[in-house]
């Protein structure tokens, strides 16, 4: 990997290195290696593509394809209720996109099209169309997307120029060229038409850096660079109201511009994707040291998202996790790794050591409002120390 994936400047050293396997977001494991560079020119981090990338997403990474329902939660409210995710990019997308009446939308990577489906609910003058490179999904689409609205593997060359409104979520992270993925984009926009762009904020979520199949970590720099290599003005980018996510809007330019980014920016992205590498190299020590030094200790892991599922992966030599807690009642009742799925109020009174498989910047505070993890006597074991 000799150039930056977004401004194609040179690489030097990876700034961060762990060895085979990796894992993904699907929480399945690759026979890859974990190789993070950053670029100094514009701030991006980026991982080495994933063998057989294609194949990957055609065949294996189905998302919330678990039941009709499925759906990941990204917070909590004020009341203490789950957020889903696709209520919230739904949302977000009708508050940030100004969506003319009747638009033709298209939702590029779409998977089950779930946040689509949602804003055609609450806007039913609404045009949709949907696209991806798997069949996996196509019966979601079924009765709301009409048939020559539906496109899988290629884009028909009648849509170039199509489309009011594009909504791309959680699909550039994991693209081999972020800049033709935006310049494909908007060749399928009307004159003047918009994208609302989702993607992992690395800054906020530290895991994503880890994660196998998201080859670009985005910084607010190299997102910028990269919308107007593309030839695209920013309009908005909004790094608040997802959780550890990045949503952008931009509108489609005809006269490609020159990044507007200052070197300050520069700066930030890259040294902040080089401290997250430094805290992935302690992280993995803390985690390895305490599974040592906890041997036969009975023990949960709270959390069976990416962070959870890293940890048992670390473990899992020195000591065998009984059971996953996490809040989501979709994951609530399944199977791990072969463990079950609990509401974190029914841990087992005998169990020792509790390791936290959260985002560490939210951690503690999610474990505080737990009153079963505690409990004088339960151990409880941080990604972060």
């Amino acid at each position: 990997m000799m150039a930056c994936r977004v401004c194609q400047a040179k690489l030097e050293k990876p700034v961060y290195e762990a060895s085979a396997p990796a894992l993904t977001s699907m929480m399945t494991f690759v026979d890859s290696p974990t190789v993070v560079y950053v670029c100094d020119a514009c701030g991006h981090a980026q991982s080495c593509d994933l063998p057989d990338v294609d194949s990957f997403y055609d065949t294996d990474y189905r998302i919330s394809l678990q039941s009709e329902d499925h759906d990941q939660i990204v917070g909590t409210s004020a009341e203490g209720d789950p957020i889903f995710r696709t209520d919230h990019q739904a949302a977000l997308g009708l508050r940030l996109l100004d969506i003319p009446q009747g638009a033709r939308v298209l939702d590029y990577g779409a998977a089950k099209a779930t946040t689509l489906r949602k804003m055609v609910q609450a806007r039913p003058d609404l045009h949709p169309h949907v696209f991806d490179v798997s069949h996996d999904y196509a019966s979601a689409w079924q009765g709301w997307v009409r048939d020559e609205d539906q496109a899988i593997y290629e884009v028909p060359a009648a849509w170039h120029g199509r489309f009011n409104i594009i909504i791309s979520h959680f699909v550039i992270e994991h693209v081999r060229d972020p800049i033709a993925f935006l310049k494909t984009l908007r060749d399928l926009l009307a004159p003047g038409g918009r994208i609302l762009v989702s993607m992992p904020d690395v800054a906020a979520n530290p895991g994503d850096m880890t994660v196998a199949d998201h080859l670009n970590h985005f910084s607010v720099s190299s997102l910028k660079y990269s919308f107007a290599l593309a030839g695209f003005t920013v309009e908005v980018i909004d790094t608040t109201a997802f959780p550890g996510a990045f949503f952008a809007v931009a509108v489609r330019n005809d006269v490609l511009e020159a990044p507007n980014v200052e070197p300050a920016e520069v700066l930030a992205g890259a040294t902040k994707a080089q401290d997250i590498c430094r805290f992935w190299e302690r992280a993995t020590r803390t985690i390895d040291e305490a599974a040592k030094r906890l041997n036969g200790c009975r023990a949960v892991i709270y959390g069976a998202g990416f962070y959870g599922s890293w940890i048992n992966s670390r473990i899992v030599a020195d000591i065998a996790p009984t059971a996953f807690l996490d809040l989501n009642p979709n994951l609530q009742g399944s199977m791990h790794f072969d463990r079950p799925v609990l509401v974190p109020a029914d841990i087992d009174e005998r169990t020792d050591v509790v390791f936290v498989g959260l985002n560490p910047l939210k951690a503690r505070a999610i474990i505080a409002g737990q009153p079963a993890l505690n409990k004088p006597g339960l151990d409880l074991v941080w990604i972060d120390g």
